[in-house]
């Protein structure tokens, strides 16, 4: 009978053991294969990279917040009011609103917290909405100062009227109070200095090409809707029942089908020459408030370009912009003192195509059917020198 075979020896793993580490139930330890270490040198690498970043943003954020922090140690009594901006923020193109209020709140916000500085945020959730609303503003005010006008005209002409005695005097007039409670708090706003008074913010290439085109129209157009408007309105609203009838489920494929429609413009570009400039204000001299604040549209103004960019060939780029927004905050940031910083100098040609590098992201699909649907944002933005001259502009040195 042929010996039998021995088996061999089981060949022994792979891996460092000690006498130590068996005692406490641990036989030896080895190294992952290639497999998982590729994983996890990735994962780690990711993670790194995504913690550095926004390591360097929050670093950036407090050296930039630290440079306009001494403004925040004024103090201010019931007699001031602080310094105040009116901000609009779009949308980018074929995409939500949330992302433009992450590049407020992220890069812009902290800066103007620091440095005491009040806002006002206008949102848009369709193109024309900022126009619309700049444009009205202007038309009230210019109606305002209108019937202000006729007032005192109306004024000049009638008998002297008779007014109670209760009109004349106050309490504090004849108890003597007037020693102890004044009789008058005259406030007074840091924006009272018409070169540096408040300011105007667009977020956006598409909100700052509305808000100059809604300064045209509230100047340069008529104060009430010319009827050729009113019936180029009514067509399209007619249109809109007759896509209802055909198409009745139209609002659940159309969000904004049921939305109350955007004004349409007072105005064409091509009439802006022959228009004459707000015959109700005295345009020679800046035009303000009754508290001595310019108006809005006489206040200097600034646009950020919102870095956004869709579509699968842009995925490289969008990576890269990814792991590199300490950049985009530095930028933003350093903007942003200098609007704090109240720097500022004449509106020139050129501010016109402030944030126009904006448009080289944009989708040439969306801009291809914005071209065809006569989009705002899509056309070239016109101007008349009488309104633009009137314009300031935050500096920001580049």
């Amino acid at each position: 009978m042929p010996d039998e075979v021995k088996p061999l020896p089981p060949k022994p793993k792979k891996g460092f053991s000690n006498p130590a580490l068996r005692m406490i139930g641990i036989p030896r330890i080895s190294l992952p294969s290639r497999n998982w270490m590729i994983f996890w040198s990735v994962l780690v690498g990711i993670g790194s990279s995504i913690a550095y970043d926004k390591y360097e943003q929050k670093q950036i954020r407090k050296k930039w917040m630290a440079e306009v922090a001494n403004l925040g140690l004024e103090i201010y009594s019931n007699d001031k009011i602080p310094r105040k901006l009116t901000i609009y923020i779009a949308p980018p193109p074929n995409d939500f609103l949330e992302e433009s209020l992450k590049i407020f709140r992220k890069f812009i916000k902290p800066v103007l917290n620091s440095g005491t500085v009040d806002y006002e945020i206008f949102t848009e959730s369709r193109q024309g909405d900022i126009r619309s609303n700049v444009a009205q503003r202007i038309r009230d005010l210019r109606i305002k100062e209108l019937e202000k006008t006729k007032t005192e005209e109306t004024s000049k002409t009638e008998e002297p009227e008779y007014v109670s005695r209760s009109k004349l005097y106050s309490p504090t007039d004849l108890l003597g109070l007037y020693k102890v409670i004044p009789k008058e708090i005259k406030i007074k706003s840091d924006d009272s200095n018409e070169d540096i008074a408040g300011g105007v913010i667009c977020i956006g290439r598409g909100a700052y090409k509305e808000y100059l085109s809604g300064l045209h129209e509230g100047l340069l157009g008529p104060l009430q809707k010319p009827k050729e408007v009113e019936e180029e309105e009514k067509k399209r609203e007619e249109q809109k029942i007759k896509d209802k009838e055909e198409n009745p489920n139209i609002e659940d494929e159309d969000e904004e089908f049921n939305l109350k429609p955007v004004p349409l413009k007072y105005i064409s570009t091509k009439d802006y020459e022959l228009a004459p400039l707000a015959p109700e204000f005295n345009m020679d001299v800046i035009q303000k408030d009754e508290t001595g604040v310019p108006y809005f549209f006489e206040q200097p103004v600034y646009a950020y370009p919102i870095p956004a960019i869709q579509g699968f060939k842009n995925i490289p780029r969008k990576i890269y912009r990814y792991f590199t927004k300490r950049f985009l905050a530095e930028d933003y940031s350093e903007r942003t003192n200098h609007i704090v910083n109240k720097e500022t100098r004449p509106f020139v040609y050129k501010d016109v195509l402030m944030a126009k590098e904006e448009e080289l992201d944009w989708p040439k699909n969306w801009v291809k059917k914005g071209t065809e649907r006569g989009s705002e944002w899509v056309q070239e933005l016109g101007y008349d020198d009488r309104v633009i001259s009137r314009l300031k502009v935050f500096d920001d040195k580049k």
